[in-house]
C-alpha cells in the first residue's frame, strides 16, 4: 500500500460516521502539491470524434457532461470497457447539501437521459443496460466538493491516448462554439502515468457508483442518492470532504458578486442605454465610451452606498454596517403618521373600484412589510421546535391592474423603512440570484417592481417552496406583477401574502394620474424613517419579552398591525380620527380571503346565466352532473384556467379536451355557498 493509500485510509478510520472533514489540509482527489507537465507542440489540427476511435478501453473525468455524447460514445465505439467519473466544480459552494444534490441529479439525469434517448436502437440500448449490470459499462460521481480536471483516457493493446483541456465531455464543449482547448498525448509514458494517477486519486477514493437502469427511478431524488446509499450499505458510513473556502475565494460566491455586480451595473447601463449590437450580436465599445463610463462612475465613487444589508446581534440593528439608532423625534413620527394618511387619502381621489377595501389590502401588506426584518426570528422559533407552517409567509406578492399603485406604495415604504427605495432590477429575478439576496441581504426586505407571469413561473415556485433556508439571517422578498398573473399555484398562495386588486386609476384619467404622482414625490421628500424605527423598537421589544412557546404562537399580522395602529392613533394629528382601514387584523383573518381572486374566477366560469342541461356543455357553458360540475371551455385555454383553480376542487382524471371538471361538493365549501342551477332550470 502507498503512503498515499495508508494516509487515505487512515483519515477514514478516523473520521465520525458520513462525516464531513471540513479541516482536512487536502482533498483526497489531488496532490497535495499543484504540479506542471512540461510538454511540446508537434501539431495542431481540428477536432474529429475519430480521437475517441479505435480503442478497446476509454475512461473519462468531465467536470460536467452530456447524456448525448456519453450514449454517442457506447453507440458508435465499441469499447470493451468503458467508465465515466462525472466531477463537481464546487465553485460557487462548500456545501454538503449541494455536493449531495449534485449526485441526486446527476442519477437522475443519467437514468432519464438513457431510458428517454433517440437515436439508438433498442438493441443496442439492451447491449449498453447488460454491460452495465455485468459491470463492464460503469458511471461515478464525485463525493468530494473539488474535481475540476477533464482527462480522457483511452488504450488499446498497442496504443495509449491521453486527452486533457477544458472542454468537458459534452456536445457542446466539442462542437466548436466554446472557446475549449484539447491537448493529446499519444503513447507518452510520462502523460500517461501523470494523468492516469490523477484519475485514479478521484476514482478510487472519492467516486459513488451510480447503477444504470432500464427504466426510470422509483421514490424521490434524496433516497436515490449516491452517497447515501453508500452510507445505507457500509457499516462505517461514508466521508465528504469540503475544503474551507478562502478569504480570497469568499470575496467570489455568489452572493458578493451579486452585491458587486448590483453596484457597478448602473454605470454600465447608463452609458450603454442608446448603443445597440449589430446583426451579428456585437457591441462595440469605443474609447470614448470607456471615458463617459470612467467619469460616471468617478462621480459616484464619494456617493456610493455600502452593499445593502440590515442584520440584528440581539442589542443593535445594522443597516449597511452603520448602526441603526431607534431613538425617535415625536414630531417627526407625528409628521410621518400625517405623510401616511395623505398617502392613503390620494385612493379616494380618482379610483375607481373598492377603495376601502384596497385601502385596507395595501395597509396590510404594509404590516408584513414592516414586520419582515423579524419575520426570520418567528420562523427559526418554529422550525426548531418542529412546528413550521405558512403563518410566517416570507413572500409577498401585489398583482392587479395597471395605474393601482402597487409601484408608488412599495417606494414609499421602503423610503419610510430605510430613507430610499432599493428596487432590485428586474432580470436579476432568478432561482440563483434569490437564494444568494437571501444571504447577501440578511434581514433587508428584497424588492422586485413589476415581474412578469412568465419570469415569475419559471424562477420563482422552487424558491417560495423552498423550507431550507441555510442561514440565521435572511430576508423577505416582495414583488409586484400586472393583471395577467392570475393563476398562481395553490402551494404558492398557502405560502405568501397575496395582495390582489382591480382598483385602479383609468388609463385616460391623465389628470389624476399626474396628480398622485406629484402628491406622492411631496410625501417621499419630507417622510422621514421615524415612525419606522419607533415601531421597529416597539416591536422588537414586544418580541423580547416572549418566550419561546409565544414567539412560536405569534401572529405575524396581529403582533405588527396591533404596534402600527397604536403608533398611528398616539400620533394623529389634532381633530383626525383613525380612518377605517388601520385597524388591527389577524392572519386568520387574511387567510380567510387569500383565495379571493381564485374565487372570482369561478364565479364568473358558474354564472347562473351560462348555465346548461346539456351533460356535455358547450364553450362557456356549465352543468351539474351527479357530484360534479362540468364547464365547457375553449381548449386551448384549458391549461391557463385549470391552473386558476385550486387544485383540491379540480377532478383532474376526469376532466377532457373542452371540459373543466370539479367536485361539487369542495366547491360549494370553496364558495362558501350551494352551486345550483338557476331557478328556471331546477329540477330538485
Amino acid at each position: 500500500m502507498t503512503s498515499r493509500n495508508r494516509r487515505n485510509v487512515a483519515d477514514q478510520e478516523a473520521m465520525p460516521q458520513f462525516g464531513f472533514a471540513l479541516d482536512d489540509p487536502d482533498s483526497r482527489t489531488r496532490s497535495p502539491q499543484l504540479q506542471a507537465v512540461y510538454a511540446q507542440a508537434l501539431r495542431v489540427e481540428p477536432f474529429n470524434m475519430d480521437l475517441f476511435a479505435g480503442f478497446t478501453r476509454m475512461r473519462a473525468l468531465t467536470y460536467t457532461s452530456s447524456i448525448p455524447m456519453v450514449l454517442r460514445l457506447l453507440r458508435d465505439y465499441d469499447y470493451d470497457d468503458f467508465e465515466c467519473v462525472f466531477g463537481h466544480g464546487g465553485v460557487l459552494s462548500r456545501d454538503a447539501a449541494d455536493l449531495l444534490a449534485f449526485q441526486s441529479v446527476v442519477q437522475n439525469k443519467l437514468n432519464q437521459g438513457f431510458v428517454g434517448a433517440r437515436g439508438i436502437s433498442p438493441e443496442r440500448r439492451e447491449v449498453i443496460y447488460r454491460r452495465a449490470a455485468e459491470g463492464s459499462a460503469r458511471f461515478l460521481v464525485v463525493k468530494d466538493a473539488v474535481a475540476h480536471a477533464k482527462i480522457y483516457l483511452l488504450e488499446r493493446e498497442d496504443k495509449r491516448r491521453v486527452i486533457v483541456g477544458s472542454a468537458n465531455l459534452s456536445e457542446n464543449a466539442f462542437s466548436g462554439r466554446q472557446a475549449e482547448t484539447l491537448t493529446v498525448f499519444d503513447d507518452d509514458a510520462v502523460a500517461w502515468e501523470h494523468f492516469s494517477r490523477q484519475y485514479e486519486d478521484v476514482r478510487s477514493v472519492a467516486t459513488s457508483n451510480m447503477p444504470l437502469r432500464a427504466e426510470p427511478l422509483t421514490g424521490d431524488l434524496v433516497g436515490n442518492t449516491p452517497a447515501l446509499k453508500d452510507a445505507e450499505e457500509h457499516p462505517d458510513g461514508v466521508t465528504i470532504f469540503l475544503p474551507a473556502q478562502t478569504e480570497d475565494e469568499v470575496q467570489f460566491n455568489a452572493p458578493y458578486v451579486l452585491r458587486e455586480v448590483e453596484r457597478i451595473a448602473p454605470v454600465h447601463r447608463q452609458v450603454l442605454a442608446d448603443l445597440r449590437p449589430d446583426r451579428k450580436g456585437m457591441l462595440k465599445i469605443v474609447p470614448q465610451v470607456v471615458k463617459q463610463m470612467t467619469r460616471i462612475a468617478t462621480a459616484r465613487h464619494d456617493e456610493a452606498k455600502p452593499a445593502t444589508s440590515l442584520s440584528y446581534d440581539g442589542r443593535t440593528l445594522w443597516l449597511s454596517g452603520q448602526a441603526v439608532s431607534l431613538k425617535t423625534d415625536a414630531d417627526q413620527v407625528a409628521s410621518d403618521v400625517a405623510a401616511w394618511l395623505e398617502f392613503f387619502g390620494n385612493y379616494e381621489n380618482g379610483f375607481v373600484g373598492d377603495v376601502p377595501r384596497m385601502q385596507r389590502d395595501y395597509f396590510t401588506f404594509m404590516c408584513w412589510f414592516y414586520f419582515s426584518p423579524w419575520m426570520c426570528d418567528l420562523r427559526n422559533a418554529a422550525l426548531r421546535a418542529n412546528t413550521f407552517s405558512f403563518d410566517r409567509p416570507m413572500f409577498a406578492i401585489v398583482y392587479g391592474e395597471s395605474n393601482c399603485g402597487k409601484s408608488s406604495l412599495i417606494e414609499t415604504l421602503m423610503t419610510s423603512m430605510f430613507d430610499y427605495p432599493r428596487i432590485v432590477e428586474t432580470p436579476y429575478f432568478t432561482r440563483r440570484n434569490l437564494r444568494a439576496l437571501q444571504a447577501a441581504y440578511q434581514r433587508f426586505p428584497v424588492v422586485f417592481d413589476d415581474i412578469h407571469d412568465d419570469r415569475f413561473r419559471r424562477h420563482a415556485p422552487e424558491v417560495i417552496k423552498d423550507e431550507h433556508i441555510p442561514y440565521a439571517e435572511y430576508p423577505c422578498i416582495a414583488l409586484s406583477m400586472n393583471a395577467d398573473a392570475r393563476n398562481f399555484q395553490p402551494e404558492i398562495v398557502k405560502r405568501s401574502l397575496m395582495i390582489w386588486t382591480t382598483t385602479s386609476l383609468p388609463g385616460d384619467a391623465i389628470t389624476s394620474i399626474r396628480q398622485l404622482r406629484r402628491s406622492v414625490t411631496g410625501i417621499t421628500n419630507r417622510m422621514s424613517t421615524a415612525l419606522y424605527r419607533r415601531y421597529l423598537a416597539e416591536t422588537r421589544e414586544l418580541l423580547d419579552e416572549m418566550d419561546e412557546q409565544d414567539i412560536q404562537d405569534a401572529d405575524v399580522l396581529e403582533v405588527s398591525s396591533t404596534a402600527l395602529c397604536r403608533l398611528f392613533e398616539e400620533h394623529l394629528p389634532p381633530g383626525v380620527e383613525l380612518p377605517e382601514w388601520c385597524a388591527p387584523m389577524t392572519l386568520h383573518q387574511y387567510q380567510n380571503r387569500a383565495f379571493e381572486q381564485p374565487r372570482s374566477v369561478l364565479e364568473g366560469l358558474i354564472h347562473p346565466d351560462k348555465f346548461t342541461r346539456a351533460r356535455r356543455p358547450g364553450i362557456g357553458d356549465w352543468t351539474i352532473v351527479g357530484d360534479q360540475v362540468i364547464i365547457g371551455i375553449e381548449p386551448l385555454g384549458a391549461r391557463r384556467i385549470r391552473d386558476e383553480i385550486p387544485n383540491w376542487i379540480l377532478n383532474r382524471p376526469a376532466s377532457i379536451s373542452g371540459q373543466i371538471v370539479l367536485k361539487k361538493e369542495t366547491l360549494d365549501s370553496f364558495l362558501g355557498q350551494i352551486t345550483r342551477p338557476p331557478r328556471r332550470f331546477r329540477w330538485f
